[in-house]
């Protein structure tokens, strides 16, 4: 799969994803990165919400239907976007 953010594209094992979450948390705080959803309910409320639609998703950007499973980078997909998704 050939994910539009190159970040994504790089998380092939969990100890990537792990070393992604890491990073993008300390994006958060330094502010590179604005958060929508910045309670832990509604950080868990918009990745569910996305993770259920993500089919536009997949279907707009990526052009392809989502994987039946998912990948670490899919996993960390759903993080980012839970931090924007309303």
């Amino acid at each position: 799969m050939n994910w539009p953010d190159e970040e994504l594209n790089s998380i092939v094992t969990r100890e990537d994803l792990a070393h992604y979450l890491v990073q993008l948390a300390a994006k958060i705080d330094d502010g590179r990165i604005s958060v929508e959803n910045s309670t832990t309910s509604a950080f868990l409320d918009s990745a569910g919400r996305w993770t259920n639609s993500m089919d536009g998703f997949f279907d707009n950007v990526m052009k392809e239907p989502v994987p039946d499973l998912p990948d670490w980078a899919m996993i960390a997909a759903i993080f980012r976007a839970a931090l924007v998704y309303e």
